[in-house]
């Protein structure tokens, strides 16, 4: 731990003087952010108060929610946002934090990502008020310990938490990462302390108190709200709670009077219908000298209400899309190498809500944007804008839209009532093909009405699962390159096209062969032993997991690679005395080839690996390929189904 602090200390003074500079040089009159007390190391001072000068008797705030994404589109939003605050001229421009992707271990690229937002931000023609998120602090090392990256936000963007003395209204912002000295979720003692002083201070002013954060806390129970910070709330009079972090808008019930929003995206990561709470947005805060709050939000060409999306549609939305029995695959159907298939795979499907909900089959198609169909709150008066979630979501790498199956979808919606299931069958055929194909696509939309009588559409992405057959060549040139793909889709898979592995027997007949080729910009390896179960699931570093048989006597094993060599690490799975562990092979070896945007891994695997009594003829295994690409998250592709592990064939004579 103290080479770590070391470690970070140094890396925090030589950036200190850059970003210091760098923040002065993007900061004009009007500065963005504002021109915070300092340490002597340039640090923004923590619980500092700023002032800023009278305004009108009526007072605008605007508010961004949550950038999150790896990706640059999301910037695009953002400047478009700031172009409409420099139109319409709020008084000020606050956020709810994760202003970058961050989550990294390279400290450079993260500055790039700060520099990239403040560049844009920089646009604005009135003051900014920035919030820390888990995305801006956090380090991808996973070491909750690594201050880091939260002292280069103190240095670039101001402090972890302050207040904002405005004419008409205070604001105060937390830092929600501030875990008793760990960069973790939740509130420290010593920031409580200050929030209790503050806003008796803010109090005193007789003006509206509005709290701004990034992670809605209040859910999270290791930070006992209810107990810790509710009453604070309560006892100095806090008007409004605003809150980022889950990427769904939705406004809450009010506690003890107080109001409580989460905002949603404005340029972060979605997947969903606006009308299931997601949405690229901004807010707007209107304080008058009353003291009356309004809160209203705004896209491209209207506005909408604070409530325009309430919990109990959300928790409707969350729960179609949740549920992991609201959709179950059943069957699969036979690779079509050289012969073809003609088979059916049955879909069960089940309503987990309480209203009436409308299941429709429809193809993988070119994605096109959404059409909103709203009702205002006032009347019947409906308002439509389009939504480009689904574009910007469209990962061409893991969706083959030119699939060689025919798939018989139902051609009329299926409508189930609250706790209604039923299952239907899926024809799948097709041709003869000399390569394995990618799972085919389709979707299945998931409507139900929401308290607005709105038809909302939950969208649930499928693929058909193929019964793998691979038949052992004598060698890797031989063999057919299966592909390493997606099986269950996620809006945070990489942009990479899938590796392939091509299966063959050792030069003793009696020996599996793995030639594995990974598609790959960024190689990445692990600095951390790999000693429990959760680093299958989620490594530091590329990885690649094989499973030899099926059941209680399946042997897994998982390679990564040494951070500082990218050496091979092979590691098989075992029980341990109060764990699984991660144990140095015994029996499978790897040698590992880089190369520029790819890498080769050659897996030799002999008799001994295999589990007992099992032989390579008619043995059931699957292979993952993990990209981490230095992030915070890894994520995994196979060369077959969860539910149905590929058959390895040695072919007669």
């Amino acid at each position: 731990m103290q080479s770590l602090r070391t470690a970070s200390a140094t890396l925090s003074a030589r950036l200190a003087l850059a970003l210091f500079s760098l923040a002065i040089s993007l900061q004009g009159a009007q500065a963005t952010p504002p021109l915070f007390e300092r340490a002597p190391d340039g640090a923004a001072i923590d619980g500092q108060r700023v002032t800023q000068a009278a305004g009108p008797r009526k007072q605008v705030f605007a508010v961004i929610p949550d950038r999150t994404t790896g990706r640059d589109w999301g910037l695009r939003y953002l400047a478009e946002a700031v172009d409409d605050f420099n139109r319409t001229e709020p008084d000020a421009v606050f956020c709810v934090g994760d202003l970058v992707q961050g989550y990294s271990r390279d400290h450079a690229h993260v500055l790039r990502e700060r520099e990239d937002f403040l560049t844009i931000v920089g646009r604005l023609r009135m003051p900014f008020y920035p919030t820390p998120g888990n995305h801006d602090v956090v380090s991808g090392a996973r070491d909750s310990r690594d201050r880091s990256f939260a002292d280069e936000y103190r240095t670039l963007f101001g402090p972890l938490y302050y207040s904002v003395e405005c004419d008409l209204a205070s604001f105060v912002i937390l830092n929600t990462e501030d875990g008793e000295g760990q960069v973790q979720p939740g509130f420290s003692d010593a920031q409580l302390a200050w929030l209790d002083t503050e806003l008796a201070t803010l109090a005193a002013r007789g003006k509206p108190i509005i709290l701004l954060f990034h992670r809605p806390l209040w859910d999270v129970k290791s930070v006992r709200w209810n107990e810790r910070v509710q009453p604070l709330l309560v006892k100095h009079g806090v008007d409004y709670v605003i809150a980022g972090h889950y990427h769904s808008l939705q406004w809450l019930p009010p506690r003890d009077g107080i109001p409580f929003l989460v905002l949603g995206t404005c340029g972060g990561a979605i997947d969903q219908h606006p009308l299931a709470g997601q949405l690229q947005h901004v807010s707007f805060v209107i304080v008058d000298e009353a003291g009356s709050i309004r809160v209203y939000h705004q896209v491209a060409g209207c506005t909408l209400p604070a409530d325009w999306i309430v919990k109990e549609d959300q928790d409707r939305a969350y729960a179609l899309k949740g549920a992991k029995d609201a959709v179950a695959i059943v069957g699969a159907v036979a690779d079509p190498i050289g012969v073809g298939c003609e088979g059916a795979i049955k879909v069960e499907l089940r309503n987990p809500i309480d209203r009436e909900v409308s299941f429709s089959f429809t193809h993988t198609r070119e994605p096109q944007p959404w059409r909103v169909t709203d009702r205002t709150v006032d009347g019947p008066i409906e308002r439509s804008w389009t939504s480009r979630t689904a574009i910007d979501t469209f990962n061409p790498a893991t969706t083959d839209l030119g699939t060689p199956f025919d798939l018989s979808l139902p051609t009329t919606p299926l409508k189930l009532a609250p706790g209604e299931s039923r299952v239907v069958e899926i024809g799948v055929r097709s041709k003869p093909m000399a390569l394995p194909p990618q799972p085919a696509p389709f979707e299945i939309v998931a409507s139900f009405t929401d308290s607005r009588e709105r038809s909302v559409p939950v969208v649930l992405r499928q693929r058909v699962p193929i019964a793998r057959a691979i038949d052992l060549q004598a060698s890797a040139d031989a063999a057919i390159p299966y592909p390493i793909a997606v099986w269950n889709w996620s809006e945070y898979d990489t942009a990479e096209a899938n590796a392939t592995a091509r299966f063959s027997l050792g030069q003793d007949g009696q020996s599996l062969r793995i030639a594995l080729t990974v598609p790959d910009r960024r190689i990445s390896g692990d600095a951390r032993p790999t000693n429990a179960r959760s680093a299958l699931a989620d490594p530091l570093g590329d990885a690649v997991r094989l499973t030899l048989g099926t059941g209680g006597a399946a042997r897994e094993f998982l390679v990564t690679f040494r951070r500082e060599n990218l050496a091979p690490d092979v590691r098989e799975l075992s029980e341990g005395q109060s764990r699984a562990e991660l144990r140095p092979s015994q029996a499978v070896t790897a040698a590992f080839l880089p190369e520029e945007s790819r890498w080769t891994l050659i897996l030799e695997v002999p008799k001994s690996a295999l589990p007992d009594g099992a032989s390579l003829d008619g043995l059931e295994l699957n292979l993952g390929v993990a990209d981490n690409d230095e992030t915070y998250h890894t994520q995994w592709r196979s060369l077959a189904p969860r539910s149905t592990p590929a058959r390895l064939r040695i072919p007669p004579g």
